[in-house]
């Protein structure tokens, strides 16, 4: 990792393929055979397959790492694109995705001194960054420029496993108001809106949120919880009850022609955060006030372009802007944000061998609003004995000693989950 990070120049657009076929990547676990593993994933071979079960033997734990046992792995659709390749072909294979992790923490390596085994932690979006580059200086290390590979996964583990190893310095502990079996999507879609609603934040002003979906829903709850007056904005007309639920005072169809003219005519927005593709933005940016900000936090496939009206853009004054997630601290204060204003995710909740299911419907667009798997409380007992017992490094001559005790005490369920 260093030598890429010293020697790959510094650009907007990371373009690795010339260095995926030199690079050793074994510091993130190698595919073994499952008898050999000692965690157990979701993920896929090639690019554009079906989701699969592999298996992963993870290297020594870190100085600065932390072994974590995965609790409750959110689903973003942006793991599908990254499946797909639809943001680009720069992804390593095999992928795991995941990077929206409740975790309990199980080992620390020598220099960690901030979470012991048995915290309950969170894990989001980023796993590193290089601290040096103008943005890491500035805080915002979510935006460093100097480490290709920041991502949770992709070269790494994500989520969709029983464990990781995860850096010290991007873990967060877990408040204990929050329910762990809901709050996975915290880390993506609660920070992707919070911290863009919390940087242009105007107390009373009149926000739009385009898409009542994964991330639009929790714009919603957090806007209405800042004091601005949230107007929703969805193409499904379904929505509205569950919208003004979540705190949104005004629902607007988009389809209705007549609603969306009271916008653009009589009351006009300070602020819109878009957290959906829409292909022509020309009508949506004409219901934004003169000097007033869009936000775009959707992100579609890399093939798919925005329009709009530039000279809307221009004459009025008007602020596009781009935010991604968030920085750690951001990241941190969306947490303690949804705990004590009670913004909680809406999810659908999966056993791990349904984590298929799942993805299967995260792909088609279905979920209400976000996909989460339940993984430590639903994986085969066995199985996650066996993996521990490899984790700790169990001599082989007594390894099948302990595994033989394993399974007679789950028959004699004298073992708890």
């Amino acid at each position: 990792r260093r030598c890429v990070q010293e020697t790959v120049s510094t650009q907007s657009t990371w373009d690795l393929s010339e260095y995926k076929e030199t690079m050793d990547f074994s510091y993130r676990g190698v595919v073994c055979p499952k008898t050999e593993s000692n965690v157990c994933c979701w993920g896929v071979a090639k690019a554009k397959e079906q989701i699969q079960r592999l298996y992963f033997k993870l290297p020594p734990l870190a100085d600065d790492e932390v072994r974590i046992k995965v609790l409750h792995a959110g689903m973003c659709h942006s793991d599908c694109f990254k499946v797909d390749e639809e943001w680009g072909s720069n992804f390593l294979f095999p992928l795991v995705p995941g990077h929206e992790t409740i975790a309990e923490v199980e080992k620390v390596g020598a220099k960690v001194t901030n979470f012991k085994p048995g915290d309950t932690v969170a894990y989001g979006v980023f796993r590193d960054c290089c601290g040096k580059c103008e943005f890491c200086r500035r805080g915002d290390d979510q935006l460093c420029e100097a480490c290709p590979y920041k991502a949770s996964y992709d070269p790494h583990l994500g989520g969709y496993s029983t464990h990781m190893h995860v850096k010290e310095g991007f873990l967060f502990h877990m408040p204990k108001g929050l329910p762990l079996h809901k709050s996975a999507p915290i880390l993506c879609a609660g920070a992707t809106v919070f911290s863009p609603l919390k940087r242009w934040c105007i107390s009373g002003a009149r926000c739009g949120v385009i898409g009542i979906g994964g991330l639009g829903h929790m714009a919603v709850q957090i806007g209405n919880k800042m004091g601005m007056k949230v107007v929703a904005i969805s193409t499904n007309p379904s929505k509205e009850k569950e919208a003004k639920a979540f705190g949104a005072k005004e629902f607007v169809c988009s389809k209705n022609e007549e609603q969306m003219k009271y916008l653009m005519q009589k009351e006009k927005l300070d602020l819109i955060i878009n957290t959906v593709y829409v292909p022509d933005l020309t009508n949506y940016l004409y219901t934004l006030k003169a000097g007033g900000r869009f936000i775009q936090v959707g992100a579609p496939e890399i093939t798919k372009p925005l329009i709009f009206n530039a000279l809307d853009l221009v004459c009025n004054q008007k602020i596009f802007t781009g935010s991604c997630v968030g920085n750690r601290k951001e990241v941190e204060d969306t947490l303690d944000f949804c705990e004590k204003f009670e913004c909680h995710p809406v999810v659908e909740n999966y056993k791990w061998a349904e984590l298929p299911k799942a993805y299967k419907r995260l792909h088609d667009g279905l979920p209400r609003y976000r996909c989460v798997v339940d993984v430590a409380s639903t994986f085969d007992n066995l199985q996650l004995i066996i993996l521990q017992l490899s984790l700790i490094h169990i001599s082989e001559p007594t390894r099948p000693l302990y595994i033989s005790y394993a399974v007679f005490c789950l028959k004699k369920k004298k073992i708890q989950k």
